[in-house]
């Protein structure tokens, strides 16, 4: 008998065998020569219901493989939006920190320009400039986040116009995943010939 018992029943699809595993006690962090755990392997496959018979054991949502990623990273790379969205929520259930990845999305500066408090710390631009509002709300000429400030504001006024009246928010990449699939769902099917 292999000593990757539980690794092979998840790569199998057999939750049967799994949770007959878990309840025998079987060391539910085993790993393979790549350094993936059960988990890490049920994320790849998209198999949600042995995720969450792995969660339920208290399989540890951290572990990584060679490939440095965790089981969620693993999921939403594979595009399995519900094993992604189960291993999300038990990252955050257990506390775990999220790291997060650079974002902006370019406007015309005169639509920016309809904030009341708006002031520009460059030489003024154009109306028709583009210029890139990131994430912690600072508007620059550039994509870099701290390059080439034209504005910035903490302030809630600020944030609150750029929610309501810009529809400025940053995605997760869980409702990119999800806006991913979705799409290909609706893309025209083309025919070879």
């Amino acid at each position: 008998m292999s000593v990757l018992t539980l690794i092979e029943a998840v790569k199998a699809g057999d939750s049967a065998a799994v949770q007959a595993l878990i309840n025998s006690n079987v060391a539910i962090e085993q790993t393979d020569d790549y350094g993936w755990t059960a988990l890490n392997w049920a994320a790849g496959k998209g198999d949600s219901s042995i995720v969450q018979l792995l969660l339920n054991a208290g399989a540890n949502i951290a572990n990584t493989g060679r490939d440095n990623r965790t089981a969620y990273q693993i999921a939403l790379a594979a595009v399995h939006i519900d094993s992604a969205l189960l291993l999300q929520q038990a990252e955050r259930g257990r506390g775990a920190k999220t790291t997060e990845r650079p974002y902006c999305k370019v406007y015309l500066i005169e639509t920016l320009r309809k904030f009341p408090d708006w002031s520009e710390k460059s030489a003024p631009l154009d109306n028709d400039a583009i210029v890139y509002l990131h994430a912690d709300f600072s508007v620059t000429r550039s994509i870099w986040q701290h390059e080439d400030v034209v504005f910035h504001s903490s302030s809630p006024a600020w944030e609150t116009f750029c929610r309501d009246e810009l529809a400025f928010s940053v995605p997760t990449d869980l409702a990119l995943a999800t806006a991913f699939v979705a799409e290909k769902a609706n893309a025209p099917q083309t025919v070879a010939l």
